[in-house]
């Protein structure tokens, strides 16, 4: 080779590495930012299960250019923390009860009327239908998007000592979800509700801070709550609607194809939490029995009496009677 000809090759190979290490930059700019996912529930809940599989097939389905990164047992914060992180951009995304999001979508709470909903079957038809349609444009305008509802199962009380009858509830102190609706249900049966992060209600139960609490069936074994509190009283007095949330600047910032496989994503993710909600209730009940708990069932009847003046009271909020009896009428 000349002299020429390796000056000229020496060039070459220069200009492909500054080449190169032009390309790296622009080439990590066209990957999106990891997602932080806040999961307050633990690393065994249906919850998180859900987004590890979501994390998966989002990689998947957009080439690697999403990524969500999981902070489950509440590492971020609880359901409130969550919420305000995505409000402001520090947490991309996570599953919310509709409750914890009332504070900005006071309307949601229509969701979580006492006895509103028949079972399963009856949420996912509102939910998936047009009225499900309608509060998703709501949660948008809050900086929320919501591309799926999902359902954690029925609320059922969690006490240190049996209830057996509301009058058992009257005088007790309540941890409740920090939800204005909530906290009016647990005063109109006569308990002193106090609002109580989930990640401190085992402290909470333990030390008699809250003699009781409401909770779908799952988490009562996965936070161990049965430990503080061994009788569940099922009183299913109301369904816990949840949804799949993301901030709605990262979804923005998601191109028109990875928000389409996002969105096919989450409702996949929604039935797929959904069927482990069913599959843990029943075995966490077995369980946590065999282990001192101790399961009560009582007559809805007269408790939905009693929370008859709830659905009178919170009518006017949501448009009046109308838009509760669409719920409960649709079939």
């Amino acid at each position: 080779m000349t002299k020429i000809t390796r000056r000229q090759a020496g060039l070459g190979l220069a200009s492909l590495g500054l080449g190169a290490a032009l390309a790296a930059p622009a080439l990590a700019q066209t990957r999106a930012q990891p997602a932080r996912i806040g999961v307050v529930q633990p690393e065994t809940a249906p919850n998180t299960v859900m987004w590890r599989r979501f994390a998966e097939l989002a990689r998947e389905r957009t080439g690697g250019a999403v990524e969500l990164q999981i902070f489950p047992a509440g590492q971020l914060g609880g359901e409130r923390e969550n919420a305000e992180g995505m409000r402001l951009g520090s947490i991309q995304g996570a599953d919310s009860t509709l409750a914890a999001l009332s504070q900005w979508v006071p309307e949601g709470q229509i969701f979580d009327m006492p006895f509103v909903f028949r079972d399963w079957d009856h949420v996912q038809k509102v939910v998936n239908g047009p009225i499900g349609e309608r509060y998703k444009a709501l949660y948008r305008a809050q900086n929320f998007e919501v591309p799926a509802f999902f359902t954690y199962g029925a609320r059922h009380l969690v006490s240190r000592q049996p209830v057996l009858q509301i009058s058992d509830v009257r005088g007790k102190t309540m941890r409740v979800l920090q939800s204005p609706l909530h906290i009016s249900i647990w005063r109109t049966l006569g308990a002193n509700p106090t609002p109580i992060p989930i990640t401190e209600t085992y402290n909470a139960l333990s030390t008699g801070v809250a003699d009781l609490m409401d909770l779908t069936k799952g988490p009562i074994e996965t936070l161990r709550l049965f430990e503080v509190a061994p009788n569940i009283t099922e009183t299913g007095h109301i369904w816990a609607v949840g949804a799949i949330v993301f901030s709605r600047q990262y979804w923005q910032r998601l191109s028109p194809e990875h928000q389409h496989a996002m969105s096919r994503t989450a409702l996949e993710m929604a039935g797929f939490i959904n069927n482990l909600h069913k599959e843990q209730e029943d075995a966490a009940m077995g369980r946590i029995t065999q282990r001192g708990a101790k399961l009560h069932k009582v007559d809805q009847g007269p408790w939905r009496t009693a929370l008859q003046p709830i659905w009178e009271q919170e009518a006017p909020k949501f448009g009046g009677m109308n838009a509760i009896m669409e719920i409960v009428n649709t079939r």
